[in-house]
């Protein structure tokens, strides 16, 4: 039978399986030098990302890293272990998301599951301390968070120099040591003060070279008093740095009252964008709007904080705060009241907004009950004055009066005007005239100073050229509201003044103090009718005819 094969003769035959296996071990070659040479420019770029530092950057580069350490081929020579890049990337991502004020355990988790794998040099538990003793943004959760870690953590702040001393000389790469030993250091800068050191190490360890990369760039200048500067070449150097611009919202926002606060809004929408989970970001969006007067926003970035973290004590209070200037009373109440659970050092505050508005409410015995409780945790002027107010309503005029002479006592209280006038009007209740003459004239002086330092700042405003113009067109609005209403107190306390001093018969002064409140249209009425029982009071008393003794003549 003849035979199929293509090949009869079998030395032909393993001559052309040789020539296929060589031409397959030569495509293999060739694809595993390809798949190398991608693996290394991969490795590289992963590299490049972790130094440009934004938090994207850092994830982009972890992930690159999880695929090259399962790959099946090798990296260049001279390539650190994958874990050691993977851990560093991991820690450098928990240290990001404290300060974005999210939550790190998932790259902690991370950097635990690839520490056993490390060479034994480069102590991962030590590491994994720092970065646990690292403080998380204080803007972002309850005040109680970070006074617990605090707390928890003091014996390890005592010895946190020889640890950032040992973290420089560790195996870790130049870049991440450096990022770590910042990120611990800027966490506790008071430490220096209370030992005296006014040159600190904290200085010289921010002194970046000017070439730094911005993964460093970012870290130094966002440490105790940001550099602003030094954040904006940050941005400039890598775009995609979105927590640069959240830093920078932090910065600038101390002069929003000023300036209306639009390059923060920028910044913090910026931030917000990317990092819609930060209640650092939103809390701060909200203290933003309730600095330039916008609490209808203010409530509604606190919400949000509310949302992320339920019991954010100060979003709580500065919601309450906002709720209730806008009159919105029960609304205040229920949040005061979820502030006053969480039982924190400013409780009083709660108290205090509390009575606030159920005073408005005519609450009055809710409103002491809070009042009270106020008083017993704090005795600031503005805790004394609406205790001394709401007992004033209530007719209780003994202890009102010592709760407003003890808020003029207070610090400051010479500009406690509203003490002043209340005082006046219990001092006319218990019929002390003297006091209250003095306590109106007081008031009077006081109303009459604050509208004169508003003026000023009316004026102010309208020279400066920091805000836009319709932010300064609001200012100046509220401003002009401010002064008014002083204006109009200043004038109810000169009349006020003007009746006890009658009631005195100081006529001349009450006269001087009538010229006053007379540039108050609504008080004309009044003024007409003192101005008449004055003048009859004033006038002189009629000399009543002598009655001689009727002649009867001589008897």
């Amino acid at each position: 039978m003849a035979s199929t094969s293509p090949h009869p003769n079998p030395s032909v035959r393993v001559i052309s399986l040789l020539a296929l296996l060589t031409a397959g071990v030569a495509l293999s070659a060739c694809a595993s030098a390809r798949i190398r040479k991608e693996n290394e420019r991969a490795l590289g770029e992963a590299d490049a990302k972790v130094l440009e530092g934004c938090y994207q950057c850092l994830q982009d580069a972890r992930a690159t890293y999880a695929r090259l350490a399962t790959g099946k081929h090798a990296l260049p020579k001279n390539a650190a272990p994958m874990s050691v890049r993977l851990f560093e990337t991991d820690i450098l991502l928990a240290l990001r998301e404290k300060e974005l004020g999210l939550d790190p355990r998932r790259p902690l988790t991370e950097a635990r599951t690839v520490a056993p794998r490390l060479p034994a040099s480069f102590d991962p538990e030590r590491v994994l301390a720092m970065v646990e003793a690292v403080l998380p943004d204080g803007r972002a959760g309850p005040s109680s968070a970070a006074e617990a870690q605090i707390n928890r953590d003091r014996g390890y702040v005592r010895r946190m120099d020889r640890e950032l001393t040992w973290v420089e000389q560790s195996p870790l790469s130049p870049a991440v040591r450096k990022y770590v030993a910042l990120a611990l250091d800027c966490s506790y800068p008071d430490r220096y003060k209370e030992r005296g050191d006014t040159a600190s190490a904290l200085v010289h360890r921010r002194q970046l070279p000017i070439n730094a990369p911005p993964l460093l760039a970012y870290r130094g200048a966002d440490c105790a008093e940001s550099d602003t500067l030094a954040l904006k070449r940050v941005l400039n150097a890598a775009p995609s740095f979105d927590e640069a611009a959240y830093a920078l919202g932090n910065s600038v926002v101390w002069s929003a009252g000023e300036t209306g606060g639009e390059d923060a809004a920028r910044y913090f929408s910026r931030a917000l964008a990317r990092f819609p989970r930060s209640a650092g970001v939103t809390f701060m969006s909200g203290w933003l709007n309730l600095t330039i007067g916008d609490c209808v926003e203010a409530v509604r970035f606190y919400d949000s904080t509310l949302v992320l973290q339920p019991n954010h004590d100060r979003a709580l209070l500065q919601k309450a705060i906002c709720q209730s200037n806008m009159h919105q009373d029960s609304a205040a109440i229920a949040t005061a009241t979820r502030f006053i659970a969480l039982g924190t050092p400013d409780i009083a505050q709660g108290y205090y907004w509390r009575a606030v508005s159920r005073l408005r409410l005519r609450e009055l015995e809710l409103a002491r009950a809070d009042a009270e409780a106020a008083k017993q945790r704090s005795r600031g002027g503005e805790i004394l004055t609406i205790a001394g107010i709401v007992e004033h309503e209530q007719a209780d005029y003994v202890p009102a009066e010592a709760d407003l002479r003890a808020a003029r006592a207070a610090p400051k209280g010479n500009e406690n005007c509203h003490a002043a006038f209340y005082l006046g009007s219990v001092l006319t209740k218990r019929e002390a005239w003297p006091d209250a003459a003095a306590s109106y004239d007081s008031a009077m002086v006081c109303y009459d100073d604050r509208a004169n330092f508003i003026a000023a700042r009316i004026e102010q405003v309208r020279q400066s050229k920091r805000g836009s113009a319709e932010f300064t067109a609001k200012r100046i609005a509220s401003l002009e509201s401010d002064l008014a209403d002083r204006r109009s107190r200043q004038r109810t306390s000169a009349f006020n003044a003007a009746s006890m001093n009658a009631r005195l018969r100081n006529f001349a002064r009450a006269e001087e103090l009538l010229l006053v409140a007379a540039q108050s249209p609504d008080l004309t009425d009044r003024i007409d009718r003192l101005r008449e029982e004055i003048a009859r009071a004033s006038r002189p008393a009629s000399v009543p005819t002598v009655q001689r003794p009727v002649p009867r003549g001589d008897r």
